[in-house]
């Protein structure tokens, strides 16, 4: 169901739109699905014509031929067209009147302060998938209304920062949880048909930015959520999803969702409270790093809470030029993070457990341009980083076996929408042409065991792995794939790293959960936490006969 709109975005600066309604001006590119289209996003035929809907759409008593995708699709996607066309006018008072379709709306969990709970210390969760029922009953599973739920805190207001923003969609999961007219602060990388003049008519409680990017190359890619509450407490979320309907929905995503942190007693100091991580000083970087007015009361909220109960180190990727050890770029924080804290085995263990029999893996829903050899960037700037450990930090060429997690053509065709689960997937195919190398580091995706083989991944996450498959050295959650823009280039002749993109993630260090290592298999575990995982190891390498899904 994400259109092809949403898709184009992230792979090209999306084309200008006339604001022009007119159904027979042919402004817009017919949907390459034609007939078999059965997207239900209003954003997708703003974007796109369908033919064979404007034959119905004409016809007082619809008859739908065969070969058409079942009635009650067909004729929701004709009322959705109705409703694009409406004039302005119409589209804000049909909006006011409440949400428009209760099947966008999840419902949440009835005490997900609860659920929460159940789920320290790591907090972490992933996205319930509607097309596989067992994922709604797992103990981390989460929906987006879940973080709206009353029993995490009276809301106050919140500030959203992401890439993509459906606003409309967005304003019903409010609307659903009574929070729509409480203030809202957003922050946003790429625009929807007619969103400005939406909120400009219909939202006075939502304060919007658009972030433009000067690099053309970069995208505004963070996802997080800082939550307010009338007692003075802030909650933080970091996720790998958008904001619209699609990304909650059909993909895999993972989600950290803070503790509740606590407003400092008026006798501390605006440095007490910082946490063994301190992630609060790292996310009031980020935040001033925008130099923006509407984040000024974020900032000072951040600044005045406790966020002592916070375990997991910020990590985060801004545009421009960073230093060694900078907290502004993926490639020097996590490789100055994993340096100072990442524990492994000696190599000379007797049990074998070398250092060096831990595998890397990066799993990620995009893949960059890392050049014609894997010593031009993948070995010599990723895995350089995500090799380092406290015995070894930063190595400049490392052994260690590294993993990459994409799925195959095969995977999504066999996906629970097919072809269309691809849309979260935006490999070049001209890209992987000039690096077929990759195929060799490939692998499939595979995650029978949180019941997610069929929806395919929009989650990064990158971790480190022990021989035996029950332990993790480190484990990252990230908005940021597998790329140069995201990760950050290294310039080798004055050791600095240039960023084009904004992300945000999660570090989880098990030093600082008071561990030796995370683990992950429920039958081996003995003593403390079993820690979150959601694909299948180990894993299954590309057989000869598979290639990547490409654009």
């Amino acid at each position: 169901m994400r259109s092809i709109y949403l898709l184009s975005t992230i792979m090209s600066k999306r084309r200008s739109e006339s604001d022009d309604n007119i159904p027979n001006k042919k402004t817009r590119e017919i949907c390459s699905f034609k007939e078999k289209c059965f997207r239900r996003n209003p954003h997708h035929f703003m974007q796109y014509d369908h033919p064979h809907l404007d034959v119905l759409l004409g016809q007082n008593d619809i008859n739908i031929p065969s070969g058409y995708l079942d009635k009650s699709i067909v004729l929701e996607q004709i009322k959705i067209l109705k409703d694009v066309r409406k004039p302005s006018k119409e589209l804000w008072k049909d909006f006011k009147q409440g949400p428009s379709n209760v099947t966008n709306i999840s419902t949440p969990a009835k005490n997900f302060a609860a659920k929460l709970k159940c789920n320290a210390p790591y907090n972490l969760f992933f996205t319930v998938v509607p097309d596989s029922p067992q994922t709604k009953n797992q103990n981390n599973s989460i929906q987006i209304t879940d973080l709206l739920c009353p029993s995490l805190g009276d809301l106050k207001c919140s500030l959203q920062i992401n890439f993509m923003i459906d606003i409309m969609w967005l304003m019903e999961q409010y609307a659903y949880t009574k929070n729509e007219k409480k203030p809202l602060t957003m922050l946003y990388g790429e625009d929807f048909p007619n969103m400005k003049e939406y909120m400009a008519k219909c939202l006075p409680n939502v304060t919007p930015h658009f972030i433009k990017m000067q690099d053309p190359f970069g995208t505004h890619h963070s996802k997080m959520g800082i939550y307010a509450y009338t007692d003075g407490a802030i909650r933080v979320v970091i996720s790998t999803a958008n904001l619209y309907y699609e990304d909650w929905n059909l993909y895999c995503q993972g989600v950290w969702v803070s503790p509740k942190c606590p407003p400092l007693p008026t006798d501390k100091s605006d440095s007490d409270g910082s946490g063994p991580t301190d992630f609060k000083g790292s996310l009031q970087s980020y935040l001033k790093s925008y130099n923006l007015p509407c984040l000024t009361e974020w900032i000072e909220r951040v600044k005045r809470a406790d966020f002592s109960d916070v375990k997991v180190f910020f990590v985060a990727s801004m545009p421009g030029k960073h230093l060694p050890r900078s907290s502004g770029c993926h490639l020097q924080r996590v490789g100055d993070l994993l340096s100072r804290h990442c524990s492994l085995p000696d190599n000379n263990a007797p049990s074998g457990d070398g250092a060096l029999s831990w595998s890397i893996i990066a799993q990620s829903s995009s893949l960059g341009n890392f050049g014609q050899t894997p010593a031009a960037w993948l070995r010599s700037a990723l895995l350089r980083t995500l090799a380092s450990h406290k015995k070894q930090p930063l190595p400049g060429s490392s052994n260690a076996k590294l993993s990459i997690i994409f799925p195959t053509v095969e995977n999504v065709l066999d996906s629970y929408k097919g072809p269309d689960g691809g849309g979260c997937l935006p490999y070049g195919k001209k890209t992987h042409e000039k690096q077929r190398w990759l195929e060799s580091y490939l692998h499939e995706w595979k995650a029978d065991r949180s019941r997610r083989t069929r929806a395919m991944p929009h989650m990064k996450s990158y971790c480190r792995v022990s021989p035996c498959h029950t332990r993790l050295a480190y484990f990252l959650l990230t908005s940021a794939n597998i790329s140069k823009a995201a990760w950050g280039s290294l310039n080798k002749s004055d050791s600095c790293s240039y960023v084009r993109s904004y992300e945000v993630g999660v570090l989880f260090l098990p030093s600082f959960f008071d561990e030796p290592y995370f683990s992950i298999d429920d039958k081996q575990i003995t003593k403390g936490n079993l820690f979150p995982f959601m694909y299948d190891l180990p894993l299954s390498p590309y057989k000869t006969s598979d290639t990547p899904w490409c654009q």
